[in-house]
């Protein structure tokens, strides 16, 4: 009873600090945009794109990026399209998390090379998914194919912002003087990811390596199972980078089989836009709903296809481009150096 009391506490702290930090963030966009955003040319399409994905790369996460492209577009800092961008780039450095923890896993086994091999499958896996629904998704955004679609939150959850979350986010913005009000948004920015860590608390532990989760893991062959099982651990972890990261360690130990993991990673890169749908309707955005359910929808679109009619293709090229760049050191540095360089031009090129 009483664990269950702290968890409620936790649960609830996290959630407030997560509405927090998007009040927080939404109030100082525009500082942020005019310091930052603006020179590096994220008000732009690919320079959003190129923004996302450098800062979810450098942050070790994507939802904290996707949140902060939907509060600088609640102040209108981005337009439908930069902000579909920068979501999208928040996603795609967001596997890089998986890379890292696959090389300081693959350290503590001397020749190891499986931690790397995830990260890179989950790298290449959402690239050739994402890639694709960048420009699929722009041209959905375009023609207004969904939008019609719009959904804003309920009454009761408008009048609880307004009594209890507003009010502290008007009292912390007026702390900070209008020449430093980029800080603002910096706090933000840690708010949000703070809540995330924090929401990794509430979560129950799982063990990896035992238990049945182990078990579980051992008896998924099929690959539509398999992305059934990634939709549902990431809507419930509600971060893409813990839901791939739990695969670097049942993958070294033999539990999950190379040829399970790719249908997971896709699952996950779809249910992975929950948080982010959940943060549009904290911020009140009926326009960053359509935005996310659009990501969404155009990443769906182009998974399903690969997962129950052309999957054995997929899968043989995914690995073999996994493979190559981890063969030795020397790959594995320029495919390192690459996930930087590539947002980086993107951002210099607009």
């Amino acid at each position: 009873m009483r664990r269950a009391a702290k968890l409620l506490v936790v649960f609830i702290l996290s959630l407030f600090f997560f509405v927090l930090g998007l009040e927080i963030l939404k109030a100082g966009t525009s500082a942020l945009t005019t310091s930052w955003f603006k020179p590096v040319g994220g008000t732009s399409i690919r320079g959003s794109l190129g923004a996302g994905w450098l800062m979810a790369c450098l942050v070790l996460s994507g939802s904290p990026v996707a949140a902060m492209a939907l509060g600088l577009h609640n102040s209108g800092s981005l337009d439908t399209r930069e902000t579909f961008s920068m979501i999208i780039g928040s996603r795609l450095g967001a596997a890089f998390v998986v890379l890292l923890i696959g090389f300081l896993y693959d350290r503590r086994v001397r020749g190891a090379r499986s931690g790397v091999y995830v990260g890179a499958l989950a790298l290449f896996t959402t690239a050739v998914v994402y890639v694709p629904a960048f420009f699929l998704g722009i041209l959905v955004l375009d023609q207004g194919w969904l939008e019609g679609v719009r959904f804003g939150p309920p009454q009761q959850i408008a009048s609880i912002l307004d009594a209890v979350v507003k009010p502290v986010a008007r009292a912390v913005g007026g702390m900070f003087p209008e020449n430093v009000k980029v800080l603002q948004s910096v706090l933000g920015i840690g708010l949000i990811a703070g809540a995330f860590k924090l929401f990794d608390g509430f979560l129950p532990v799982l063990d990896p390596t035992g238990g049945k989760l182990s078990k579980m893991a051992t008896t998924i062959y099929r690959p539509w199972i398999t992305f059934v099982f990634g939709m549902l651990v990431t809507c419930i972890t509600l971060s893409v980078s813990v839901s791939l990261t739990l695969l670097v360690p049942l993958t070294v130990r033999g539990l999950v089989r190379r040829e399970n993991l790719i249908p997971y990673i896709l699952g996950a890169n779809i249910t992975t836009f929950v948080d982010t749908l959940f943060a549009t309707l904290l911020l009140q955005q009926s326009t960053g709903f359509t935005v996310v359910l659009c990501a969404m929808s155009v990443v769906t679109i182009l998974s399903l296809p690969l997962v129950f009619w052309t999957y054995r293709p997929f899968e043989r090229f995914v690995d073999a481009m996994a493979g190559a760049v981890t063969l030795d050191r020397t790959r594995l540095a320029f495919f390192v150096v690459a996930i930087f360089l590539i947002p980086l031009l993107l951002i210099w090129l607009r």
